[in-house]
């Protein structure tokens, strides 16, 4: 069961609805929305520690308020549950806890959440440590169990996804899906294991999360029938109402990667009948400088704007996701025994909460903590603080290549998708490659240990560029763009002098750091600061004819194997499509 209550929570909670105890906290003089009538009423509400006892009349209950009550007058305002962000990744350079910290006063109160990056990172003691933890934070974390690691994994790292392993995860209290299933075609294909996790997640009363981006109806179909049962990646109206009939649970994506909503929403408003009950909403991981518009709040909003019906909007958010994910007796609505996470908003066309209600206790008031915001001490988890011992050398980097051979290049078309060629080089009289006017840049992939190197080039990234490198991508391993092997090597160090992090050295001097402690993919630093430094590396690289917004997605993307065309792992560049090294890499031990 979902956040379980306890004998001595239950006694109370019955005691205050029957008015033999006074409520922890009252709520009183607002209208209520309904999410399951999809109405608002008149209504007090009377919480009992941390949870809601009554909700109604509370004379005509014979509720009275006692001495330790806390009384909150919101006459005038309207009361909606907690929001609920269904797919979180809480590491787009942000932490968990400080994202839980930026979220919270914005309404948020639970994010189901990806564990990628502490999956493949992390000892499984170590990672489930953190999750029990995070899941004492007003701001309720609850997780997916990956079941595909969404890069090229190395022999020696084989064992993560262990049966054994994902099957611990998959069957922890705090995971609720499996997925997402970034690399589904073994599912399909007759992969017994996957099958078999599948399996178990359905036993387990699991969902299971796709991710199948541009997919027809037939793989879809196929998907359905191995277990898949929800999917966030419809791009338009059409590829929704795939979905829904064949019995997803559809999540309408609007991040700062793929902003879709607008269109999505302004296409199912304009249909008779739309099953409003199938549907959710996701910010799907969105980099620091979205944070500015907001978060689940501004998917309410946006939604609104496109022209859906309010309720509708806070119901996609709230016992939506409530009802798919087996919680709504506990958690999604303002009724007597769900948890009392409540959001006060001046009407129903502002989403942004005037007060925040977690766990019965009042959090946050107008944008701001109204006590001290969550922390975790991060050094007490040592294998966090990464280390990075290697330098690199400048020997090392340098590319040599026999006389008319060609490279794979990686031409970007935009932030994530790649389009591979294969080129000349110029070459100096010792074979290694040279740059003169060119639009390519070095790319590469280098092990986070110093055991090998995937070599390319990459166009359409920028020009000029001394040298670039960010621990913060797929396979957690160094990434390094630039033309300027010097300084390609003094990059590195600076960055791994600091356990990880986004350098850029240009002319010999540090042009852009941004340290990661945390993994070598996490900062410490507050959302508004990370926006901050996020938005200079945006405009420092178009500076260098960088043609894109994102470039954190980039970074992040150009060693993770799921998407076409070909991408940078530990064996060597990868053709997606038919999973071919067209590149070795090469090995330093």
């Amino acid at each position: 069961m979902f956040l379980p209550m306890d004998g001595k929570e239950r006694r109370k909670l019955v005691e205050t609805a029957m008015g033999r105890r006074s409520p922890s906290l009252v709520l009183s003089g607002a209208e209520v929305l309904n999410v399951y009538t999809g109405r608002t009423e008149r209504a007090d509400v009377a919480v009992a520690g941390r949870w809601i006892a009554y909700v109604g009349d509370l004379e005509e209950a014979r509720i009275q308020p006692g001495t330790v009550t806390r009384v909150l007058d919101v006459s005038g305002c309207v009361l909606v549950p907690g929001y609920i962000e269904v797919h979180a990744h809480p590491f787009q350079l942000y932490n968990p806890v400080t994202l839980a910290e930026y979220v919270l006063p914005l309404g948020t109160t639970m994010l189901i959440s990806d564990n990628l990056f502490l999956f493949t990172q992390l000892e499984e003691k170590e990672m489930i440590r953190i999750w029990d933890e995070l899941s004492r934070l007003p701001v309720k974390y609850r997780w997916w169990a990956r079941l595909d690691p969404q890069s090229h994994l190395p022999e020696s790292l084989a064992h993560l996804f262990d049966d054994e392993r994902v099957r611990r995860i998959l069957q922890h209290p705090l995971v609720l899906q499996a997925g997402e299933l970034s690399d589904w075609m073994p599912l399909l294909d007759g992969d017994e294991r996957m099958q078999s996790w599948i399996g178990a997640a359905h036993e387990w009363n699991k969902r299971v999360e796709g991710h199948a981006p541009g997919a027809s109806h037939r793989t879809l179909a196929r998907l359905a029938a191995a277990g898949v049962t929800g999917d966030h990646e419809s791009i338009s109206p059409d590829e929704v109402w795939d979905r829904l009939r064949l019995g997803y649970m559809v999540t309408l994506r609007h991040s700062s990667l793929r902003p879709d909503l607008p269109v999505l929403m302004e296409g199912l408003v304009r249909e008779r009948e739309v099953p409003w009950h199938r549907l959710m909403m996701t910010t799907d991981g969105p980099t620091p400088s979205y944070f500015r518009q907001g978060f689940v709040d501004h998917l309410i909003r946006t939604a609104i704007d496109a022209g859906c019906d309010p309720v509708r909007a806070y119901q996609m958010v709230t016992i939506n996701p409530a009802v798919y994910y087996r919680m709504d007796e506990r958690i999604g609505g303002i009724a007597p025994g769900r948890l009392a996470d409540i959001n006060v908003l001046s009407s129903l066309d502002e989403p942004v909460p005037l007060q925040v209600i977690a766990n019965g206790e009042l959090v946050a008031a107008k944008g701001q903590w109204v006590k001290s915001p969550p922390t975790i001490d991060w050094a007490r988890y040592s294998a966090v603080q990464r280390s990075s011992p290697w330098w690199a050398d400048v020997q090392q980097l340098r590319w040599h290549v026999d006389e008319g051979e060609t490279v794979p290049v990686l031409n970007l078309i935009n932030p994530v998708i790649t389009k591979l060629t294969e080129e000349a080089v110029s070459t100096g009289p010792d074979g290694a490659v040279l740059f003169e006017d060119d639009d390519r840049l070095f790319a590469y992939l280098i092990d986070r240990n110093g055991r090998w190197i995937t070599r390319s080039l990459i166009r359409g990234f920028g020009r000029n560029i001394d040298a670039l490198v960010s621990t913060y991508n797929g396979s957690g391993d160094w990434l390094v763009i630039g033309r300027n092997i010097e300084a390609m090597a003094q990059a590195v160090r600076r960055a791994s002098d600091e356990g990880g992090g986004i350098t850029w050295i240009q002319g010999g001097e540090t042009y852009y750091h941004l340290p990661l402690p945390l993994l070598g993919l996490m900062s410490e630093w507050p959302m508004d600061r990370l926006a901050e430094k996020t938005d200079e590396l945006t405009e420092k690289l178009k500076r260098f004819d960088h043609p894109f917004h994102d470039p954190v997605y980039t970074f992040l993307f150009l060693s993770s194997t799921h998407l076409p065309q070909a991408r940078l792992t530990a064996d060597g560049v990868l053709r997606v499509k038919d999973r071919t090294i067209v590149y070795p890499a090469e090995r330093w031990e």
